[in-house]
């Protein structure tokens, strides 16, 4: 990290670079990571893992995390379709990118919480490698701080760099732009666009997040104002999602590109600290300043 790692004690958010070597990565490739992150952390200090991850049926288990996270490939990578291993038992054929060289990709991490990123960078200190599953291993070669961006005001433009989720509460998308061409009729289709409609579960999802993080919810309602975003839909599994429905994975109806979000200072610097949207802590909602 360098010889003034504590002077960053000073500020509040945080962003860390890690770079890896790898050959390939499937297009499945979130749950992996988180699980990366959590023996980072349980290396670190269990503990504090034990915090941010408690039991599964415990009250806190459901809690929003305070990070986000997204996979930067190569630019130099091929796409083909091979067999990937989920977990034990479980294989697909769909999406490998394969990366030309043995060669690097980095996993980008942002944070509000200073002793999470400082577990997490010491855990992967002691940790050196990662078995991704029995034909990928990922090694850890260095991860340093970013310069982050500074703001001031009540109204930010953001990009994504990983896709964002809304849904209502029973799970369906919600988009921030009409679907061209409408959708079908289904029920996990999104919902009927409207600026206000979207806008009403934008700051619902986000008040709620933030009380579970900070312990106080937004300190002034948000507004959501589309520039150039476009629908995205993300492959992603998760141990109890295979185990509740028998499925390998799921599909998440999500958007990216770029935004403008209006709404007070604090709130706003938050969700840059923390991502956009829904399951951030795996891998969803990471932004950047334009």
């Amino acid at each position: 990290m360098g010889e003034n790692w504590n002077e960053y004690r000073v500020g509040v958010v945080m962003r860390l670079k890690i770079d890896f070597f790898a050959d390939k990565l499937p297009v499945i490739y979130r749950h992996r990571f988180m699980a990366l992150i959590k023996e980072a952390l349980n290396e670190s200090d269990s503990s504090y893992r034990e915090r941010l991850y408690p039991e599964k049926n415990s009250v806190h288990s459901k809690v929003a995390k305070p990070f986000c996270f997204n996979v930067s490939m190569p630019i130099q990578r091929e796409m083909k379709k091979d067999k990937i291993i989920i977990d034990n038992g479980v294989e697909i054929t769909n999406t490998v990118f394969i990366f030309k060289q043995y060669c690097k990709f980095s996993l980008y991490i942002s944070s509000s919480d200073f002793e999470f990123i400082t577990n997490l960078y010491n855990g992967l200190l002691k940790i050196k490698e990662f078995k991704f599953n029995d034909e990928i291993t990922l090694r850890f070669d260095k991860a340093f701080l970013l310069n982050e961006k500074k703001f001031e005001g009540a109204e930010v433009a953001f990009k994504t760099n990983a896709p964002i989720l809304i849904e209502d509460k029973v799970g369906k998308p919600v988009l921030p732009v009409a679907p061209n061409p409408p959708p079908a009729s289904s029920e996990l289709q999104p919902t009927a666009y409207s600026h206000q409609h979207f806008n009403e579960h934008f700051n619902a999802i986000h008040d709620r997040i933030l009380k579970d993080i900070r312990g106080c919810g937004l300190h002034k309602e948000m507004e959501f104002v589309p520039l150039n975003v476009k629908k995205q839909v993300v492959k992603h599994t998760l141990r109890g999602f295979r185990e509740k429905t028998g499925k390998p994975y799921m599909t998440l109806t999500c958007f990216e590109g770029c935004f403008k979000l209006k709404g007070d200072p604090r709130d706003l610097q938050m969700l840059y600290q923390i991502g956009v949207g829904l399951r951030t802590g795996q891998g969803f909602g990471m932004v950047d300043i334009v």
